[in-house]
């Protein structure tokens, strides 16, 4: 038989270009292995199977939100929300801008469930202040120089 190597086109454990990569994948929010496969491959022509991206990220400790959300300690939970929480004195950010934001400066992905629950938990005034099912509305009104005015109702778009 012709004994030739069938991974010789897949980087080593060790490569530190591909663990580079993966952790960029997991602050972008890209979990998905047949996705960070293709992308590695479509973006930097490296050749790395679907199982092979989920053990190196599993080797990594890259999990998606669910499973983080599972394994971290519960003070270490609270303490990334409200790190976030107090950088937003004026109460205006909601669940998945802080979610986006703790992954953005820590790489760890909570559930939006949780960082929901804890907000509330954290600052229950603070959380009901930002109603997002309310529509809010300004009225505008422009002359055109005549003596007609005209109205316009503006609805502002929900801050997530």
């Amino acid at each position: 038989p012709n004994w030739e190597n069938q991974y010789k086109d897949c980087p080593p454990k060790n490569d530190n270009q591909v663990t580079e990569l993966l952790y960029d994948y997991q602050r972008r929010e890209i979990f998905d292995k047949k996705k960070i496969s293709q992308l590695l491959y479509d973006e930097h022509g490296i050749k790395l199977s679907e199982s092979s991206v989920a053990r190196r990220r599993r080797a990594l400790g890259l999990y998606a939100s669910g499973v983080t959300t599972r394994q971290l300690p519960e003070t270490v939970k609270q303490q990334l929300v409200f790190t976030q929480m107090l950088k937003d004195p004026e109460k205006k950010l909601g669940p998945r801008m802080i979610k986006q934001l703790i992954a953005r400066d820590t790489s760890i992905h909570l559930t939006r469930d949780y960082i929901r629950a804890e907000m509330m938990r954290q600052d229950p005034e603070g959380f009901a202040s930002r109603d997002t099912s309310v529509k809010k509305t300004n009225t505008l009104k422009i002359s055109d120089g005549e003596s007609m005015i005209h109205t316009m109702t503006i609805h502002a778009l929900p801050k997530c």
